[in-house]
């Protein structure tokens, strides 16, 4: 039923004949309008709508009476005669006295009504201010007061089922928690509650997924409340309910247990008098005195009591229904009547009941806590243990056994109950004894130790009933009992001290402890070890107690050592450092704790486990094992992955030692590397021992201290230029990516990453979603081969098979044939099972292979970019958290805006929640100090994609630029100009700018240095620089860097250092200033420096090296107008840059068109440019010689003003006449002109190099043919233009010849004359016709006559200027297809390793002795080739393309043992002549005499020597007495 409202008060109207009439000052005239009503559809009375409309009317008629009283204050003006001040109401000028009067009349009346309505409203709007408040407060529930809220068990039924909202923490941590929303209605469809929990778990596990490795996420496996019990049941759980969520391990509390004391207020009943009964009922201390809440708090306004006090009044029950209600309330709290209580004595009626609980530690004044010292206990030197607060209560040893089992275990326990009582001095039932072992004996039981039960304030235990005997509103938490002897109960049994006062802090130094985990976590212990009391301590002791303390002393073996993560001291010393009294110890961090919380004991050998694991995962009953730590921590070997970093704690604790030896050797740059002794580097602490001597690196190889200087100088340098070199290889490979575009993880799934990769073709494979790891892994490795049983099938099989087995699915089972045609073959394992039918249909479906294709098209559609076979999952970035957001595939939500994107015309993709960061691929990660100092080659695939900060320098943001393709669905990465690529790849290979732009000032990022120099009064000044990024990163650490602002255009000062007086001090380390990487330049300087490097690699003298990185001729660019060989300058040439005479070649085939590569360059008068220093020098000495010409023509007055110059360094030639004069000149003649020429130089010195190289200079670039001078061009150029014209001249009269003669024979015809007839003296012919038309006229045929004349000699004049060709002779026989048959061979010397062996390339066999000759820097000509196993190679057509040769001038076969066999012993021939003389070398043989055979060993055969006639008759075996030869071994 509608209501209405007129008053602000919710007044209902029962009909609007009640209605109240409009305020005389709102009705705007004519019918009379009633209200205001408010008008309701069945809800409260809202106040705050009405207080807004009432404010606006307030506001309006403000407005209206201001205007009213300026009005009447000008009416009054126009009264008194003071027209002049009359500035609004001019009006009121025309009016009469008579209607001045009735107008103000009239207005004070609009006043006084304005005035009242604005009284009224002002009254109701402070009625409605408290409604509004209450409104405000209370929210919907005010208007929806007068509707009864229905039962939570109700609800339901009508609105559905409601939905979870947790407040989610992981195992073992208590910082702030993260909501989580889990929808029960949709999850409990036709599910059990195991499908349900199992569905919340696989929900939470999205909450703690890593973005860095989405593929790596943990899995949730349990979840536990505040008190460790394991929930397994969804519907038990309650809305804003804290949980912990474990991945499998059991609970690890976040919290610190100690023992607390609560205070209850006792309401004692008599019943009739019948009995007594004492109950507890909950404090509230607000209440217990509301007149002086201080004193409730304070322990001298309380008395204690053993028993109720004897002034307490019990209350005595009024009606009979209340004995029963007091006997249900007795059951559940009931308290024993001898117990301790405390009364206030403001306030007798008030008794409290002191009782010890366990409970978190909270801080001092937290709420829950009164007073606020409750967990603070005070230990005297008598042995009172008492609670601060109120220190008449200590605790004590009651009189009440009970047996009763540990929480969570099946160990059963009997003793006392320990209590708060009166303290009382002498009663040894309240002193206590502190053992040696952290352990706690009562005097009066020395044998029994105080026991903690294990239960937790507010835990609602099933597994422990109420032990018997013990009042049922009595807790019990400690007792004394007898030792216990299982090792997993022992902690229960062991307790700690931990104070924390900030007046005596540090009293925990003062233990005894032997066990580092004590110091740790800063526990005190009142005992030393030989059980006295420890005096250092500021007695008495106040702290908290821990239970659950770690041994006091632990056991020192010999097999622990220095295991683990104990700190490591380490003595270290720079790289190279030979002083050893320059040692620095340096200690490792201390991540003991932090390892013992990520990491698991290791598992037992053969995969055994232990019993004790067994029973916990079979019974599961270790809820709170967190608390109570093993007994002895044994070492920790393993080593884990950080859950938030991509690190080991391993790594993490090398990478900490590392930052520490940075600081503590001051190391130029941050320590990256560390040796050992002997060189051996490590990655880790864990191989390394105490104070082991380390050598830490900045990032360069390690240099044996034990070498010589020049040997560690040799080897730095070598260092430092390999990493230069290996940075260009790194621009080298980054300079220009194409074809890379945007593509998701091929498992398509939710909270996948998004990376670039190379963009898809009709030759890439298929990718297999299950064998693919992620992003990163797919760029590492090439893409798995397809792997399907039909891979060999032909089509028309697979379309038979297709074509069966729909036919089969038609049948009835019945009709259906099983293995038929042994189709079970083809499926190995379906031969395992009887029924085929059930096989195929629960078999696992095969996994499908999904293109590359499919994962790099997307569609751009309404703000998303989704995936286009999936448009449910787009582009999503998470809530930004930093500078850098990973960007992730996400299922599509409409109100989400972290999924909404902008394309802009400039390539930039921006996303709608953020416009000033932009879609940017991540630079891969560079690594250019490997082990062996070569950088490891970069590529962009499978970098990912995230959000940065937008870039908007000219250059330096290719990473930013993107282009959507809507036709094919590509995102194309890096679509800028090639320069914004090689800038951006510059700055992440730590490449400066210089060395690409030189001195061009480009819009970069970049910083200004602040460079100390030195002033001559010795002070010290700044000088600003400005660095590009990468110089910026090296002088990072040594000198103030400031941001350049952006758009700033510069060029590095880093690039000209050495002209600027600037330590070297950037990216480069030797190479600063003396390469270029531009465009054409690049991999000529690469090649360049590659091959410097490979042969400075052999040199063994450090000068040697130094010496040609210093020789290195710093990058000198030169511009050049290039024209094309043979046409002069017809053409308008092409300016090019260029450093060296290949790049300059190779970019004049490009720009001037050159069907062949362009491999010679000449200057004007033909001198063939080399190096490019040879342009320079030619151009220096044209402009000199030009400049001393105009000299002397200016000395002589002879200036000529109508030379054309050219330029500075054009390259003009001088005077032709001049140089014929000079040409002719003796040499007398030639040494005066030199010596004039140095003169005038002398005498007027022209400008520098630098300005006449800032014009271009002409050049001229052929393909191999030899040079044409320009001139000759011009020439040849000229002599067709006068053949030409001397041919058009004859053409032209030729035409105008013929013209007339077509004009007369034209008129001829026209005229058709008859003729005339004349007679003859020829009696045959006597009449004949005269000028008939068909008869040529005179005129006419001599016309015709000067047109053949021309004719003629237009054909003499051709044939005269004809040029004469080469005719083209082509070889018809020979072969149009045939290729030139060139072979690739690798080629070693003779007698050398094979690992000496180079690429050689020859057409025959000549063409590769020749080449091996030149590549391998032969002696001699190589004339003979080897195979590896000896073989002699004689013909080229036995030569296979790729093989290993060797390379002989003329020697055979040599391995290379047995070269060095042969250097050897010329190196002992050598030693032994040099040291023992020349005779040394000479051996001496004495062969004895043979009585029976007469034969010299060393001479020839006697045998194989012709007989002469003397030997016929002489004996031919004549013996041999003696015979010495020498020798020589070599």
């Amino acid at each position: 039923m509608p209501r209405f409202c007129t008053t602000g008060k919710a007044m209902k109207l029962p009909s609007l004949a009640e209605t109240p009439v409009l305020d005389d000052c709102l009705q705007p005239g004519g019918t009379c309008i009633l209200g205001p009503v408010w008008v309701s559809t069945g809800e409260g009375f809202s106040p705050s709508g009405t207080r807004d409309f009432l404010l606006s009317i307030q506001e309006v008629l403000n407005g209206r009476l201001k205007e009213a009283k300026k009005f009447r204050k000008e009416l009054r003006y126009m009264q008194d005669g003071e027209t002049d001040k009359i500035k609004i109401a001019i009006k009121i000028l025309s009016m009469t006295s008579d209607e001045v009067e009735e107008a103000i009349i009239f207005t004070d009346s609009d006043i006084d009504q304005l005035t009242e309505t604005l009284d009224r409203i002002k009254e109701k709007l402070e009625n409605l201010s408290e409604l509004v408040s209450k409104e405000e407060a209370e929210g919907t529930h005010f208007r929806m007061r007068h509707i009864r809220k229905m039962s939570p068990d109700r609800s339901y039924k009508m609105v559905g089922m409601p939905g979870l909202k947790l407040k989610i923490h992981e195992n073992g941590t208590a910082n702030v928690p993260r909501e989580f929303y889990f929808n029960v209605r949709k999850a409990a469809q036709g599910s059990s509650k195991e499908l349900i929990m199992q569905r919340l778990l696989d929900e939470l596990s999205g909450m703690f997924v890593n973005p860095l490795k989405p593929k790596i996420a943990p899995v949730a496996k349990k979840i536990f409340n505040t008190f460790g019990q394991e929930i397994t049941d969804v519907f038990t759980l309650q809305s804003d309910q804290e949980i912990w969520v474990s991945f499998g391990e059991p609970y690890m509390s976040p919290f610190t247990f100690c023992l607390q004391t609560i205070f209850d207020q006792v309401k004692g009943k008599d019943v009739f008098g019948e009995k007594q009964v004492i109950l507890r009922e909950q404090l509230q201390p607000d209440l217990i005195d509301e007149d002086n809440p201080k004193s409730a708090a304070n322990c001298e306004y309380y008395e204690a009591h053993i028993g109720m006090p004897p002034s307490y009044q019990y209350e005595q029950c009024q009606y009979d229904g209340e004995r029963d209600h007091v006997n249900n309330l007795a059951a559940m709290a009931e308290l024993d009547p001898h117990g301790h209580y405390l009364q206030y004595m403001l306030k007798p009626s008030t008794v409290l009941y002191p009782e010890i609980i366990m409970n978190h530690k909270l801080p001092k004044n937290h709420k829950e806590l009164w007073p606020s010292e409750t967990q603070i206990w005070v230990i005297s030197k008598s042995g009172f243990i008492y609670i601060k607060p109120f220190p008449q209560m200590c605790l004590a040893v009651s009189s009440l056994r009970i047996n009763t089992q540990l929480s969570g275990r099946n160990t059963a326990v009997s003793g006392y109950v320990v209590t708060l009582q009166k303290k009382m001095v002498g009663n040894p039932h309240q002193m206590w004894n502190f053992n040696p072992d952290a352990t706690i004996s009562s005097k009066q039981y020395p044998d029994l130790l105080l026991t903690y039960l294990g239960k937790r304030f507010g835990e609602n235990s099933d597994d422990v009933s109420q032990p018997e005997g013990v009042k049922p509103g009595v807790r019990v938490y400690l007792v004394v009992s007898e030792p216990l002897t299982k090792k997993h109960d022992k902690p229960l049994q062991r307790f700690a001290l931990k104070q924390e006062r900030f007046d005596n802090i540090g009293q925990w130094k003062h233990n005894d402890a032997t066990n580092p985990e004590w110091n740790k976590q800063a526990l005190s212990w009142p005992t030393k070890a030989d059980g006295s009391l420890n005096q250092d301590y500021d007695w008495p002791m106040e702290g908290y107690i821990i239970p659950c303390a770690p041994k006091l002393h632990k056991k020192i073996s010999h097999e622990d050592g220095l295991t683990g993560m104990t700190p490591l001291r380490l003595m270290v010393l720079k790289n190279g450092e030979r002083n050893t009294n320059l040692v620095v110890p340096v200690v490792g961090p201390n991540l003991t704790n932090f390892m013992k919380d990520l990491s698991k004991k290791p598992p037992l050998p053969d995969g055994k486990k232990s019993r004790r694991k067994q029973q916990q995962q079979q019974k599961h009953h270790h809820q709170h094992d967190d608390m109570i730590p093993e007994a002895e921590t044994g070492p920790i070997e393993m080593d884990v992955n950080l859950h938030c970093r991509d690190l080991t704690v391993r790594e993490l604790e090398f990478s900490m030692f590392l930052d520490h030896c940075t600081s503590l050797l001051n190391l130029p740059f941050a320590g990256r590397r560390l040796f050992d002794q002997n060189g051996n580097e490590h990655f880790t602490l864990k191989t390394l021992k105490r104070d082991q001597l380390v050598f830490v690196s900045c990032g360069e190889i390690w240099t044996d201290p034990n070498l010589t200087k020049v040997e560690q100088q040799r080897r730095f340098l070598l260092s430092q230029l390999a990493q230069d070199v290996a940075k260009i290889r790194q621009y080298a490979a980054l300079r220009n990516p194409e074809r890379y575009v945007l593509q998701v993880d091929p498992s398509m799934q939710p909270n996948t990453q998004v990376i670039v990769h190379q963009q898809w073709s009709k030759d890439d494979e298929m990718i297999d979603p299950l064998k693919v790891d992620g992003p990163v892994s797919m760029a590492a490795k090439p893409l798995p081969s397809v792997q399907s049983e039909n891979a060999d099938k032909t089509c028309h099989d697979l379309a038979h098979e297709r074509s069966e087995q729909r036919l089969n699915n038609l049948k009835w089972p019945w009709e259906r044939l099983v293995n038929v045609n042994n189709s079970f073959d083809s499926d190995p394992e379906a031969n395992k099972y009887t029924d085929r039918e059930m096989y195929e249909k629960f078999k696992p479906k095969q996994v499908t292979k999904i293109s590359r294709d499919t994962l790099q098209r997307f569609v751009f559609e309404d703000g998303y970019i989704a995936l286009a076979n999936n448009k449910n999952l787009v582009l999503s970035v998470s809530e930004p958290e930093g500078r850098v957001v990973d960007v992730r595939l996400m299922k599509r939500r409409p109100d989400d805006i972290y999924q909404q994107w902008l394309m802009k015309e400039n390539g930039e993709i921006r996303p709608r929640h953020s416009l000033q960061t932009v879609l940017t691929v991540s630079m891969p990660n560079n690594e250019p100090f490997a082990e062996d100092e070569q950088g490891r080659p970069l590529t962009f695939i499978g970098c990912k994609v995230m959000l940065q900060t937008r870039r908007t320098n000219e250059f330096g943001k290719a990473h930013q630029r993107w282009r959507y393709d809507a036709e094919t669905g590509f995102i194309h990465a890096f679509y800028t100009d090639l320069p914004d690529k090689e800038i951006t790849a510059a700055n992440k290979a730590d490449v400066c700018t210089f060395s690409i732009a030189n001195t061009s000032k480009i819009d970069q990022p970049g910083y200004v240095a602040l460079i100390p120099v030195l002033t001559p009064p010795d002070r010290t000044a700044f000088k600003q620089i400005r660095v590009c990024v990468s110089c910026a990163r090296a002088m990072r650490g040594r000198y103030k860097l400031i941001r350049l602002p952006e758009n700033t255009p510069f060029s590095c000062a880093m690039g000209n250092a050495k002209g600027l007086k600037l330590p070297q001090v950037g990216s480069f380390r030797v190479l600063n200033g003396k390469v270029d990487l531009s465009t054409h330049e690049y991999e000529l300087t690469l090649q360049e420096w590659e091959e410097k490097l490979r042969k400075l690699h052999e040199a063994t003298s450090a000068r040697v090296i130094n010496k040609e990185i210093n020789v290195a001729r710093t990058v000198r660019t030169i511009k050049v107008q290039a024209y094309k060989n043979g046409e002069g300058r017809l053409r308008p040439g092409e300016i090019i840059c260029g450093s060296s005479v290949i790049g300059i070649l190779s970019q004049c085939t490009t720009r001037l068109g050159l069907n062949q590569a362009a491999v010679r360059m000449f200057t004007e008068d033909g001198t063939t440019i080399v190096e490019v220093e040879d342009i320079v020098d030619w151009a220096v000495d044209n402009y000199q010689a030009m400049w001393v010409h105009q000299v002397e023509r200016m000395e002589q007055g002879k200036t000529d003003e109508d030379i054309e110059q050219r330029g500075e360094g054009e390259g003009q030639e001088g005077d032709t006449e001049d140089g014929q004069e000079k040409a002719e000149t003796d040499s007398n003649e030639a040494g005066k002109a030199r010596k004039r020429r140095e003169y005038l130089l002398a005498k007027y010195p022209p400008p520098p190099t630098e300005v006449i190289l800032r014009y271009p200079i002409e050049v001229w670039v052929s393909s191999g043919k030899p040079f044409v001078p320009p001139e000759v061009v011009e020439s040849k150029v000229e002599n067709r233009k006068k053949k030409r014209a001397f041919r058009s001249a004859v053409s032209l009269e030729l035409d105008i010849e013929k013209h007339i003669l077509r004009s007369m024979k034209g008129r001829r015809l026209d005229e058709l004359s008859p003729g005339e007839y004349k007679g003859t003296k020829n009696s045959q012919k006597p009449v004949v016709v005269e000028g008939h038309w068909e008869e040529p006229t005179p005129e006419e045929q001599e016309k015709h006559d000067t047109v053949h004349k021309l004719q003629e000699h237009l054909a003499e004049v051709k044939m005269n200027q004809k040029e004469k060709t080469v005719p083209l002779v082509l070889n018809m026989n020979k072969s149009l297809y045939k290729q030139p048959d060139t072979k690739r061979i690798q080629a070693y010397p003779n007698g050398e390793s094979v690992e000496r062996a180079t690429y050689i390339w020859g057409d025959t066999f000549q063409q590769l002795l020749d080449s091996a000759t030149f590549r391998l820097n032969l002696w001699q000509p190589a004339r003979r080739f080897f195979t590896l196993e000896g073989n002699e190679v004689t013909k080229f057509s036995d030569i296979q393309k790729d093989e290993v040769l060797c390379v002989s001038t003329g020697k055979p076969f040599k391995q290379s043992v047995t070269s060095r066999l042969d250097v050897e012993v010329k190196a002992n021939w050598s030693r032994a002549h040099k040291q023992y003389g020349p005779t040394a070398t000479d051996v001496h043989v004495v062969a004895p005499s043979n009585p029976n055979v007469n034969v010299d060993p060393f001479g020839p055969p006697a045998l194989a020597l012709p007989l002469t006639n003397g030997d016929r008759s002489a004996n031919p075996l004549k013996p041999i007495t003696d015979k010495t030869t020498s020798a020589k071994a070599f």
